[in-house]
């Protein structure tokens, strides 16, 4: 057979193979993987003929068995959190600031699915905790139907991956890094995908405790608040045009909760390669409240009230009554909160 043929051939049986992976993993994947595929196979091929072909598929074969039972566990224990939407919580202890945290996502009233995705690390071991400190995300996908949630749960993945990778002791230059390779990540998916951003983007809003500071890194209009003496301050910008509107004193905050153009944002994870990605540094107080939230809370609930919920119930009880208060006023769109203690020493 003719080594184009055994090539396509070849390339046709991967594709089958790549089947066996979850669905979620397989969309983002499958393409570059087979591109992979096809790049190592030739280069099998032109070293070792037909036994590098063997050895190859060998390899393959392991890499397969392997990973497959990777993803799927990785996609049951997502698929489970995703059900019962919550994350479970972290207490620090050892001397480091004690942080507990809980997170919860909802799909809303309106919303068909939850195209929202999230995350919190609070490391366990000491070492890391004190050199990266702990990082939660959150990411509002847009796009519809699967493509906003593949978008959301791509970046908040990579953005997590990427930060506690990096081995720089700059904080806030490591997190707008780790959220630079999320982007570049989902622009190349959504070129692969043939999608645009405003089919396949996602908001990403990022936020790191390393004491005795709080870094924040925001691109889209899901927000940050520091929740302090029972006063909720947010740290973020939305990239919103009814943002703008408000900053500029055209329109009040309650007015752009209820204007027509509140969900058009002007820029989001996806758009284009180099994204501009703001970053906001915080001093962290002794009993300081960290709210991190998608627009589907604070386009329904206002800031006083997210304040007096936190303010007034630990964090597992305080995700579930903001997302109560949010569909009680509609629920229009998908909820999702992180809200975490802190505590120093």
């Amino acid at each position: 057979m003719k080594t184009a043929s055994l090539l396509v051939l070849s390339e046709s049986l991967y594709r089958l193979l790549l089947y066996i992976y979850p669905r979620k993993f397989r969309r983002m994947y499958s393409r570059e993987m087979t591109l992979v595929f096809r790049d190592c196979w030739r280069e099998a091929e032109q070293q070792a003929g037909t036994q590098g072909i063997i050895r190859f598929w060998g390899f393959i074969l392991y890499e397969l068995t392997v990973t497959v039972c990777i993803e799927h566990y990785r996609a049951a224990l997502a698929q489970l959190q995703h059900v019962l939407g919550v994350e479970k919580e972290h207490v620090m202890a050892n001397g480091l600031p004690s942080l507990e945290v809980f997170a919860r996502t909802d799909k809303g009233i309106k919303r068909p699915s939850n195209e929202d995705s999230m995350t919190s690390v609070v490391p366990q071991d000491e070492q890391v905790m004190t050199q990266k400190g702990a990082l939660f995300v959150v990411a509002d996908g847009l796009g519809g139907h699967d493509a906003g949630e593949i978008a959301s749960d791509l970046v908040v993945r990579v953005v997590s991956e990427s930060y506690y990778q990096d081995t720089s002791s700059d904080t806030g230059a490591v997190l707008v890094g780790a959220m630079r390779q999320a982007n570049i990540a989902l622009s190349r998916s959504i070129e692969l995908e043939g999608r645009t951003a405003k089919s396949m983007g996602t908001t990403c809003i990022a936020a790191v405790v390393h004491s005795p500071m709080v870094y924040i890194a925001n691109v889209g209009d899901s927000r940050a608040y520091i929740v302090r003496e029972g006063k909720a301050r947010q740290i973020s910008l939305d990239h919103s045009w009814v943002a703008q509107q408000v900053r500029s004193g055209v329109m009040t905050e309650e007015e752009a909760r209820k204007h027509e153009k509140s969900n058009q944002i002007y820029r989001c994870m996806g758009e284009r390669t180099d994204v501009e990605i703001d970053l906001f540094t915080e001093p962290v107080q002794n009993g300081d409240i960290l709210v991190l939230c998608t627009d589907g809370l604070t386009g329904v609930v206002s800031d006083e009230e997210i304040a007096t919920i936190v303010t007034n119930n630990d964090p597992q009880e305080s995700t579930a009554r903001l997302i109560a208060c949010a569909n009680e006023n509609g629920g229009p769109d998908n909820i999702t909160a992180v809200v975490a203690h802190v505590s120093l020493r």
